[in-house]
């Protein structure tokens, strides 16, 4: 078949770190793993099904953004099997799973095989094995069948952005190397189309602790940068990649700290290498996974609520369950404040312009102001995704409370987006919100946030990002270990849950401020556990001196206490600082308005991040 072209391959479940998580790759029968020959063995009587998360193939997407119209099954296998295709089908709102074709397989040797399907309209497409008596699965894949002249030329420049972060980078890119770039000699591949002759690897060094003996090897190169935070980074990477003897016509933006299925970038490049042209304008948006929960998927496009909300446009979801996978990859509008994150993101090079670079951001809303001010769209595919590190278990002051907030005022200055979304008031409301439960540093926080926006464009041009994550760090609670703490909850997690509040005790809640305007011989002694993160129960913090934060996920926590002065003097900054906003915050947005396109042009970039003009 001249005209075949290989979609995407069949995973077996081979990194350790996975082989407790096999349902994301098989159902019903999990199949042994033979490690020296890389295949998998399958007992007489055994039934594997295929049609999961990594192993099953998005048919409907496959057929809307690419030339890849009909689907065809390939495997090299010996033994005697039946090969069931499989697939689900729309109604109304349900799935209905199909048998769409049936083979019987008697392979005494190793075989390739190829079975095509039947044209019918599957949402997903799988395959389930049937061994009649022990047989191994070789290898794998999902193809099509798609013209020369229907082929784009893909060059995609993956860029890396760490800060002394050895222990993930380094393995990461080794993997890489020995993955997506091969193992023999690029020269010997004779494939001009092929990914590993396509693919370059751009790490950026923040930190300025790696060594191009550590890292750099044919397509992967070292980037020693200034600590110019994810945004910086990232910039410093598109500018090396459009300075690239290879141009490229896709940037892939990916953080450091992720475990990288290599498979994933496969299928970017598979589908950018016959993507229709009415979708080449579209990101394709990786799924962020949590690496301590593995199976659990938690965003693959964000968006911004009404009142000023990060999070996922779709729901979180077990990726060990098809039924979850089904619904989650039905399409969905989405709104105009849609972005992707760039954990894992892949951008046309016609938006990866020297004249269109991110704001200076340092870290945290670079990504989101990015996608909204090029009106991106946005492609997902089950299976191109990344493990992210940390995710699940960390709430950091600087970051939510100074860092987001602040940025959410410029993006929406500089840009114009987010116009029906009131910031301002989200930020007054969770001042009050942590002065009622006695933190005081992250009411501050939050203050500081408005208080710089307010300083204008001049202030966000100076390369001062480290120096301000270090001061609004230092006010973040410093939690240790449950142990030292007399009320700590024998079960850590209970502190989320919450019991509704009486209305006598809501109304003087609201009306004392939880008991700074009250006599403190009224107030309650004894000290209760709560949660140390978003989750607000009044109920618990009714009328107390002293709270207990807990973050259940590692096992720590802190005192807060109430402080009558402090609460007046963050109440009386309040009072000053939203007056300020009222009084001169036209003007400030048009000023970041007026300069955004010298916030985003190269010659800043240059200056800023102290690389060569060119």
């Amino acid at each position: 078949m001249n005209d075949y072209f290989k979609l995407q391959n069949v995973l077996f479940c081979e990194d350790d770190k996975l082989a407790t998580h096999w349902k994301m790759f098989f159902h019903g029968s999990q199949p042994a793993y033979d490690r020296q020959n890389r295949c998998i063995v399958i007992g007489a009587g055994q039934v594997v099904d295929f049609c999961t998360y990594f192993n099953s193939i998005a048919l409907r997407k496959w057929r809307t953004y690419t030339w890849a119209d009909k689907l065809i099954l390939k495997l090299r296998v010996q033994g005697k099997i039946e090969i069931c295709l499989t697939g689900y089908e729309k109604e109304d709102n349900r799935y209905i799973r199909r048998i769409v074709a049936r083979k019987k397989i008697n392979a005494e040797e190793e075989k390739e095989i190829w079975i095509p399907y039947p044209d019918k309209p599957l949402e997903l497409a799988g395959f389930e094995v049937h061994a009649l008596e022990y047989s191994t699965i070789f290898e794998g894949e999902y193809g099509t069948e798609v013209q020369a002249d229907k082929r784009n030329h893909v060059s995609l420049h993956l860029i890396t952005t760490t800060f002394k972060k050895e222990e993930y980078i380094l393995p990461n890119i080794e993997l890489l190397k020995k993955t997506v770039l091969t193992e023999k000699r690029l020269e010997e591949i004779s494939d001009r189309e092929s990914l590993a002759k396509n693919f370059w690897i751009h790490v950026v060094d923040n930190g300025r602790t790696l060594s191009p003996e550590q890292m750099e090897a044919d397509h992967v190169q070292l980037h020693p940068n200034l600590n110019t935070g994810g945004a910086g980074g990232f910039t410093r990477g598109m500018l090396e990649s459009l300075e690239h003897r290879e141009k490229p016509t896709n940037v892939l933006l990916m953080d450091d700290d992720v475990l990288v299925l290599p498979e994933s970038i496969i299928r970017t490049y598979q589908l950018l290498r016959i993507q229709r042209p009415e979708y080449k304008r579209h990101f394709i948006s990786g799924a962020m996974l949590y690496y301590e929960e593995m199976e659990r998927l938690h965003e693959d496009v964000g968006y911004v609520n009404r009142t000023g909300e990060y999070g996922p446009l779709k729901s979180r979801i077990n990726t060990a369950k098809i039924e979850k996978v089904l619904r989650r990859e039905g399409q969905k509008k989405n709104p105009d404040t849609a972005y992707a994150g760039w954990w894992y993101c892949c951008i046309p090079v016609e938006f990866v312009r020297k004249d269109n670079l991110p704001l200076p951001l340092f870290i945290r809303g670079d990504d989101v102001e990015y996608s909204l001010r090029n009106k991106a769209e946005f492609i997902t595919m089950n299976g191109i995704c990344i493990w992210h590190k940390g995710f699940s278990n960390k709430f950091n002051g600087a970051m939510e409370f100074y860092q987001v907030h602040r940025n959410s005022l410029i993006l929406q200055a500089a840009s114009g987006v987010c116009r029906n979304i009131d910031f301002m008031d989200r930020i007054s409301k969770l001042v009050r919100v942590n002065l009622l439960r006695f933190n005081y540093d992250g009411a501050e926080q939050l203050l500081d946030a408005v208080e710089d926006y307010l300083k204008g464009y001049h202030f966000l041009m100076k390369n001062q990002g480290e120096k301000l994550m270090k001061e609004e760090s230092s006010k973040n609670e410093k939690l240790i270990s449950l142990e030292h703490f007399p009320e700590a909850p024998m079960k850590p997690y209970e502190v989320y849950n919450d019991t509704p509040r009486k209305p006598l005790e809501t109304f003087l809640y609201r009306i004392t401020y939880n008991g700074h305007f009250w006599p403190s011989c009224l107030l309650k002694k004894q000290v209760v556990p709560v949660a140390y993160d978003w989750f607000y129960s009044p109920h618990l913090y009714f009328f107390r001196r002293k709270l207990l934060v807990v973050n259940p996920a590692m096992e720590t926590g802190a005192y807060r206490e109430m402080d009558r002065k402090r609460f007046i003097r963050i109440l009386r900054r309040k009072h000053r600082i939203m007056k300020q906003y009222k009084e001169t915050h036209t003007h400030v947005e048009r000023e970041f308005r007026e300069h955004r396109d010298e916030m985003t042009s190269e010659s800043f970039w240059r200056k800023y991040l102290e690389i060569d003009q060119k």
